[in-house]
C-alpha cells in the first residue's frame, strides 16, 4: 500500500494532518499512524501544515509556510478532497480543519493530545474551542480522563469521543540485555555499577527538572542522565554542579533515546502537567518503570507499585522517596511495565483501534441520509 496517496484499488482513504515537518512528539506520531494505517490496508498519508527551521525533519508533503496561513488553508482543503476521512493530529491542526473542510462534506477527526482543563485560559477561550470541538465529526481522547473533559468542558457528545491511546513501535524499544547496557553505559559515560534515573524531556519551567536533580542530591551514588534541551539547561547545570556534582549527566537532544533507557534503571517524570507522555511509554517497552506524579494519563501508564511510582507529589522529598524505594525491584517493576504497555500502548494493539474509527466513519459519511 503506498504512503503517498491514493492508489488505483485503495481501502479508504485517510489524510493525517500535522502541524510541521519538525521532529516532534506528535509530528512523529501522526507519520508512524500513517505508516500502520498502511499496514493494516488503509490508504494512508501525512501531510504538514508548515515548514520547520529544524535539521531535523520528518519526510512530509508541506502545504504551506504558516500552520494557518490562507495559502495553507486553501492547499488544505484542495488535498483533502481525495480522500474519505482526515485526522487532525495537534491543537492547529483542528482550529486548520475546522476552517478548510467547511462545506467540503470530508468528515474529519480530531485527536485531543492533553486535558484540555489544563490549558483553557477563561470563558472566552473555552467558548472559541468548544466551536472548533463541535466542528470535528469525531474525537480521539488518549485516556478516560481526557474524554470526560472535553464531555465536561464543550459539550462533545459521548457517541462522538473514543478512547485510543498514543502508542509506539514496541519492535523498536526492546529490554536491553547485559551487553546492551553495558555499551549504552559506556557511551553516556555513566558508571558501570551505579544506579541510573533518566529524565527525558524540555529542559523548560513545567518539567520541573530542578526536582529531579534535588531528589538525585538526596540519594547516595545514585547518577542522573538527562536527555533533552531547553532555555533552563545553563541554569540547571549550575544547580546540578552544586547540588550532586559529578552525578548529573547533561546529553542535550538525542536521537537515540532507547540508548538513554538502555542505561537507566528507572525513568523519572517531574512535570506540572502531561497528557500521555510517549518518554513513558518508550521506557516501559524498553522495561524500564517510571516514578510520575498523577497527573494526565500517567495512572493510565503506571500501575503504582507494580510497573512504577505514583508520586503524591513532585516535590523533591517525594520524588527521593519513590526512586528509593523503586530502585530495588526496577528489573521486576521493568518487566511488569513491558507486559502492561505492550498490551496497551504498541502499534499492534493501537492501530486496530485506529482502523475501526475511520472506517466507521467514513462508512456513516457515505451512507445515504434517511428520509
Amino acid at each position: 500500500m503506498s504512503l503517498n496517496g491514493p492508489t488505483s484499488e485503495p481501502g479508504v482513504r485517510v489524510l493525517i494532518v500535522v502541524t510541521s515537518a519538525q521532529r516532534r512528539g506528535a509530528e512523529i506520531e501522526g507519520f508512524e499512524l500513517s505508516k500502520h494505517l498502511c499496514e493494516l490496508g488503509l490508504d494512508a498519508h501525512a501531510v504538514a501544515l508548515a515548514t520547520s527551521d529544524s535539521t531535523s525533519r520528518l519526510d512530509l508533503e508541506v502545504l504551506g509556510t504558516k500552520p494557518l496561513g490562507i495559502d495553507t488553508l486553501r492547499a488544505l482543503r484542495r488535498r483533502a478532497l481525495g480522500f474519505d476521512v482526515v485526522v487532525a493530529y495537534g491543537s492547529s491542526t483542528l482550529t486548520a480543519c475546522a476552517l478548510a473542510l467547511a462545506g467540503t462534506g470530508v468528515p474529519f477527526v480530531y485527536r485531543s493530545i492533553g486535558d484540555p482543563a489544563r490549558w483553557l485560559r477563561d470563558r472566552l477561550h473555552r467558548m472559541v474551542w468548544t466551536c472548533f470541538y463541535r466542528r470535528a465529526d469525531r474525537v480521539v481522547a488518549l485516556w478516560p480522563g481526557g474524554e470526560r473533559s472535553i464531555r465536561d468542558l464543550f459539550g462533545v457528545s459521548a457517541d462522538r469521543i473514543q478512547v485510543i491511546p498514543n502508542a509506539r513501535d514496541d519492535r523498536a524499544f526492546a529490554p536491553a540485555t547485559t551487553d546492551d547496557r553495558t555499551v549504552a553505559r559506556e557511551r553516556l559515560g555513566v558508571p558501570a555499577d551505579a544506579p541510573v534515573a533518566a529524565i527525558i524531556g524540555s529542559l523548560s519551567e513545567e518539567k520541573q527538572v530542578g526536582h529531579a536533580i534535588e531528589a538525585i542530591a538526596r540519594l547516595r551514588d545514585v547518577v542522573l542522565v538527562v536527555a533533552g534541551d531547553g532555555p533552563l539547561r545553563v541554569e540547571l547545570e549550575e544547580h546540578a554542579e552544586r547540588l550532586a556534582p559529578g552525578r548529573v549527566r547533561f546529553l542535550g537532544n538525542v536521537d537515540d533515546v532507547q540508548t538513554v533507557l538502555h542505561a537507566s534503571d528507572v525513568l523519572v517524570m517531574t512535570s506540572r502537567t502531561e497528557g500521555m507522555p510517549g518518554a513513558v511509554i518508550e521506557a516501559g517497552l524498553c522495561g524500564i518503570p517510571t516514578v510520575a506524579p498523577a497527573i494526565g494519563a500517567m495512572e493510565s501508564l503506571v500501575i503504582h507499585e507494580k510497573t512504577g511510582m505514583i508520586t503524591e507529589s513532585t516535590t523533591p522529598e517525594d520524588v527521593a522517596r519513590a526512586i528509593e524505594a523503586l530502585l530495588p525491584i526496577a528489573a521486576l517493576a521493568g518487566a511488569a511495565a513491558r507486559n502492561h504497555l505492550e498490551a496497551e500502548c504498541s502499534w499492534t494493539s493501537v492501530a486496530p483501534q485506529w482502523v475501526d474509527c475511520l472506517q466507521s466513519l467514513a462508512a456513516a459519511s457515505a451512507a445515504p441520509a434517511s428520509v
